[in-house]
């Protein structure tokens, strides 16, 4: 593990999404630039986040266009008519999805597929839905938890809100009954350590062919008690149950929010004040970490690994940060167009990356540089957006509150 040894303390205070804490501890800076350092204070570690909605049906979300609000001011993002290159309403939101619309109100928390055939979303109050590479079609879950994790395995699909009570579909389970969308539910087994204080699902990954699924939690303990290991590991046992597990042995001093990989084993996690920690062996008995410089305090919320030597996260303020195969640091993307909290990334390649965020706001990136795209049909609504996924280049799929877009609302 790489330490970076500092003589001074972080900046007291930072803004926050959820994402970006306050404090560092003295004398330890771990992945994080130093510029405007305050001087050394005796006064304890403190995090200041905003917490997230819990992704569920939002009653305050305005679904039509109010002209009370007045004009808009970032007009040209936001034009009124669908367009080959433009973002468009699509997806299970639309009334005549199979099995009936998602409620307008709710919020898109996960997307995740195995190809262009076969995407599944998630969200608040067990929504869930599936497209087939035509159509979406609703799925009855059976349950009103909110969603936010999606594990697509060879066979057989796990959506879960937490850990240790699963949603399973495809996997027969004795005694539990089954939803008309063929899910049941299964409760994990966990450690005492995973039990001991209450925690909240920040994100998850696994490959269909991962023996462990990979988990950033968020915890909560008493400011007396150091704090809770936020990385987890999820697997079916040899007795056929699924079963938690620590996945990495200590504990960081910021919590995780995601983690993402182009290969079971090899995987990257970041998290607030612009952690960012790389692991190997994912799927070994004893994974290892490495702790790198993201030059950032922000909170980074998101990350999607392009390959071994390319990775790219996302955060509070519209923090961009380009890891390039460098041994030791990440960089921090300089020209971003936005100032919103972004909150998830995907890509298909090097040169096809998208981002996404509070507000509404979409980014594309083309190997060359990050823009600004457009939105179509969406009135005076801003929707936060939380999640996005793609097959191949010109194929993606955007979710968040109330809302899933496509390019030119393409199916």
């Amino acid at each position: 593990m790489k330490l970076r040894i500092r003589s001074t303390v972080s900046r007291s205070r930072w803004p926050a999404l959820a994402m970006a804490g306050t404090a560092l501890p003295t004398a330890i800076l771990l992945a994080c630039a130093t510029d405007g350092a305050s001087p050394p204070t005796d006064e304890p570690p403190t995090t200041e986040t905003v917490t997230a909605g819990d992704g569920g049906v939002d009653a305050d979300v305005v679904v039509d266009g109010d002209a009370s609000l007045g004009p808009c001011d970032d007009c040209e993002y936001f034009p009124e008519t669908c367009a080959p290159d433009v973002l468009c309403s699509s997806g299970p939101f639309d009334p005549v999805t199979s099995g009936g619309a998602f409620d307008s109100r709710t919020r898109v928390d996960v997307i995740r597929g195995r190809s262009a055939n076969d995407v599944w979303v998630a969200g608040g109050a067990g929504a869930l839905a599936h497209f087939d590479g035509t159509s979406w079609t609703r799925s009855e879950s059976g349950t009103q938890e909110s969603l936010k994790a999606l594990w697509l395995r060879a066979s057989d699909e796990v959506a879960f809100a937490r850990l240790d009570v699963l949603h399973t579909r495809g996997i027969d389970v004795p005694d539990a009954s089954v939803s008309d969308g063929g899910w049941s539910q299964q409760i994990a087994t966990a450690p005492t350590a995973y039990t001991r204080y209450p925690t909240s699902l920040e994100g998850a990954w696994g490959t269909p062919d991962a023996e462990w699924l990979w988990a950033a939690l968020r915890g909560a303990s008493p400011a007396s008690v150091l704090r809770p290991t936020t990385l987890w590991r999820l697997r079916t046992s040899p007795s056929g149950a699924f079963e938690i597990a620590v996945a990495v042995t200590g504990t960081f001093p910021y919590p995780m929010t995601s983690v993402h990989g182009t290969t079971p084993d090899v995987l990257w996690a970041v998290g607030d004040n612009g952690m960012a920690v790389r692991i190997t062996g994912a799927q070994g008995a004893q994974p290892t970490y490495e702790m790198f410089d993201t030059h950032t305090l922000n909170g980074l919320r998101g990350v999607w690994v392009a390959s071994e030597s390319e990775a790219w996260a996302v955060g509070g303020s519209g923090t961009i940060c380009h890891y390039t195969g460098d041994g030791s640091y990440w960089e921090v993307v300089a020209d971003v167009p936005t100032t919103q909290h972004l909150n998830a990334v995907w890509g298909t390649s090097p040169s096809d990356v998208w981002a996404v965020g509070d507000g509404a706001v979409v980014l594309h990136y083309d190997g060359a540089q990050w823009s600004r795209v457009k939105i179509a049909g969406l009135g005076l609504r801003r929707p936060d957006l939380f999640a996005v996924w793609s097959a191949t280049p010109g194929h993606v799929w955007i979710g968040g509150h109330g809302v899933l877009l496509s390019v030119g609302g393409n199916p």
